[in-house]
């Protein structure tokens, strides 16, 4: 059966992400430097996805970036922004800029169809989930729908976000599928993380990858098994707790493996999302 949210227009803000924003003379170096994509793709009014990783290439925070003027913007989790903050200012030394916590003076909203009268992004790593905007809080909101209906299309979609669904110093890029949803740059040049990254990409070195699995009454945690053995583990699960985001060996899609176990016994089907090409 359809989706009735794939054929029906909805907005949905999200609370839980918020904006930071980055300015001054030495902005565009100093994250040109530091994150996973080119910021010089702003330039053309797009919004950019990418990425805080450690120098091992384990990620730290994923963030969408738009500039304002002479300002970038960060949309990032609320929940971890300071931690976010506190890292960007690390590696600011006497770089000419400011980092401003914009927390509760604009709301994120995320929908499938661009809002009428409002300035909106496409959404840079799959076409099917729509749009991004923001609105400064004294803005009047569009109707919205329930937050959920954004999360399940995401997990329908088989796409992560945030550090709930994506682990901070555990997991790699391709781990979680980023290094195939234009979170990297592969050409731009150095930046933190950059040669872990593009070593497992250009040694096809990953065994692991996020999937979609389908069962009955999903968990969103605990360990996935096969044959007595742990192959991942859940990361989240829709509303009807029919579909999930689980990490996955990629021997566990190979035929005659075994069934693939929650942690109640029930069995799941894993597969990867339709977008990523191997």
């Amino acid at each position: 059966m359809a989706n009735p949210q794939e054929n029906s227009p909805f907005t949905c803000k999200l609370a839980e992400r918020c904006l930071i924003r980055v300015s001054g003379a030495d902005a565009t170096t100093f994250l040109q430097n530091l994150v996973t994509n080119d910021v010089a793709l702003l330039e053309r009014g797009q919004l950019v996805y990418a990425c805080l990783l450690t120098p091992q290439g384990r990620f730290l925070h994923d963030f969408f970036i738009f500039k304002d003027a002479e300002n970038f913007f960060l949309e990032c989790e609320a929940q971890r922004r300071e931690d976010l903050i506190r890292r960007l200012n690390a590696f600011k030394l006497r770089a000419k800029l400011t980092i401003t916590d914009c927390h509760g003076l604009f709301s994120v909203y995320a929908g499938n169809h661009a809002p009428e009268g409002r300035d909106s992004f496409r959404d840079p790593r799959l076409e099917a989930l729509g749009y991004r905007f923001y609105l400064a809080e004294n803005e009047n909101p569009p109707d919205e729908n329930s937050p959920q209906a954004y999360r399940d299309m995401r997990i329908r979609l088989g796409i992560p976000e945030g550090s709930p669904e994506i682990k901070p110093e555990i997991d790699t890029l391709a781990d979680v599928n980023l290094d195939h949803s234009r979170a990297v740059s592969w050409d731009k040049g150095c930046y933190v993380g950059q040669e872990v990254t593009a070593r497992m990409n250009n040694r096809s070195l990953v065994k692991k990858r996020m999937m979609i699995v389908s069962g009955h009454l999903l968990t969103a945690e605990g360990s996935l098994t096969q044959n007595g053995y742990t192959i991942g583990e859940m990361r989240a699960v829709n509303t009807s707790r029919t579909l999930g985001l689980a990490i996955l060996k990629l021997a566990a899609l190979e035929d005659n493996a075994g069934s693939v176990l929650q942690p109640d016994g029930g069995a799941v089907s894993p597969c990867l999302p339709d977008w990523l090409r191997l």
